[in-house]
C-alpha cells in the first residue's frame, strides 16, 4: 500500500537547507562582534569615569592651593611677617621698585598721580605713605580701621605734612590681570577712581572708609555691585556724573593698569605699605607709621 508523507516537510524534512550553515557562522561572527563592541564601550565608559574624577580632583586641589596661597600672602604682607595663624614664621624679603608713569592709554581719573595713586593730602609734605590695597582684602579692613583712616583723617589735616598715595588693586578672586569680566575686587577700585575723578578728596576718604566698613571678610564675589556702590558713592556726598561713571564700571581698564603696575614693582600682597620710600616691616606696629597717624 502506497502512501502519501502529508508532514510539512515530507521525507526531505532531515536535510539540511542550502546556506544554513553559512548563515549560522554569519550570524555567531556578529554575535562575538556584538560581545567585542559592549566590552569595548564598558572598558572606555569606565575610564572616562576614572578621566573626569581624576581632573576634576585636580583642578579642585590647584584651586585650593591657589587661595591658600593668596591668603598667606595677604597675611604675610598685612602682619610683616607673620603667617594667617599668627605663627610667626619670618616672611620673604620684599622690594618695591620706584613707581613709573602707566602706560599710555590708560584712563585716567582726576584726583590720581601718574602711577595710578589717589593723593590725599599735601602734595608738598615731606612725609609721603604709600598704600596698596585691595577693597576684599580682610586684613586691609583691619588696617583701614586700626591705621587707614586715621591716617587719613591726619593727611586731609592743614599743616599735617603728611600725603598719602593709596593705590587700589584688583586681584582677589579676579579671573585675570586684565579684569575681564570684572569681579568684585575691580568694582570696588573702578569705583574709588569714579569717586576721585568727579569728587574732591574729602568725598573719597569718606567712601573709602563707608567701602571697607561694609565689605565682607570672605570675599564673595557677589558683593560689591554696582548699586551698593553707587549707594556709598551718594551717601559720602558723589554727584549724578560719579554714579553714571560706577554703574558703567568705567575704570575697570584703570584699575587693572594699577593692579599690574604694583605686582611689577614687586608688591606681593596686601596691604604693603612704604613710609618715604621704606617697606615697613609690620603695617600694624611700625613706630613712624604710627607716629605719622596718631602725631
Amino acid at each position: 500500500m502506497v502512501t502519501q508523507d502529508l508532514s510539512p516537510y515530507g521525507a526531505n524534512a532531515d536535510r539540511p537547507v542550502p546556506g544554513m550553515a553559512k548563515l549560522k557562522r554569519q550570524v555567531s561572527r556578529l554575535r562575538v562582534a556584538l560581545v567585542v563592541v559592549l566590552v569595548l564601550l564598558v572598558v572606555v565608559g569606565v575610564w572616562a569615569v576614572i578621566g573626569v574624577t581624576t581632573l576634576s580632583s585636580t583642578v579642585s586641589s590647584l584651586e585650593t592651593k591657589v587661595d591658600k596661597l593668596q591668603s598667606e600672602t595677604s597675611a604675610q604682607a598685612a602682619g610683616g611677617g607673620t603667617t594667617a595663624s599668627g605663627g610667626g614664621a619670618a616672611a620673604p624679603k620684599q622690594t618695591i621698585a620706584a613707581a613709573t608713569s602707566l602706560p599710555d592709554g590708560t584712563p585716567m581719573p582726576v584726583g590720581v598721580d601718574g602711577a595710578g595713586a589717589v593723593l590725599v593730602g599735601d602734595p608738598n609734605a615731606s612725609n609721603v605713605v604709600e598704600v596698596f590695597i585691595d577693597y576684599q582684602c580682610p586684613f586691609c579692613q583691619q588696617w583701614e580701621a586700626q591705621i587707614g583712616a586715621p591716617l587719613m583723617a591726619k593727611a586731609l589735616q592743614p599743616g599735617s605734612n603728611v600725603l598719602v598715595k593709596q593705590y587700589n588693586l584688583a586681584f582677589l578672586k579676579e579671573a585675570n590681570r586684565d579684569l575681564t569680566p570684572p569681579g568684585a575686587s575691580a568694582r570696588a577700585a573702578s569705583a574709588a577712581a569714579c569717586v576721585i575723578d568727579g569728587g574732591s578728596a574729602q568725598v573719597f576718604v569718606a567712601f573709602d572708609s563707608a567701602l571697607f566698613a561694609s565689605a565682607d571678610p570672605s570675599e564673595p564675589p557677589s558683593q560689591f555691585q554696582n548699586d551698593v556702590l553707587a549707594a556709598l558713592a551718594r551717601d559720602a556726598g558723589a554727584g549724578p556724573e560719579t554714579i553714571a561713571c560706577i554703574e558703567e564700571t568705567r575704570y575697570v581698564p584703570f584699575a587693572s593698569a594699577v593692579t599690574k603696575a604694583a605686582f611689577a614693582r614687586g608688591v606681593t600682597g596686601t596691604p604693603t605699605v612704604l613710609v618715604n620710600g621704606r617697606l615697613v616691616e609690620s603695617s600694624f606696629s611700625d613706630p613712624e607709621l604710627l607716629a605719622l597717624a596718631q602725631g
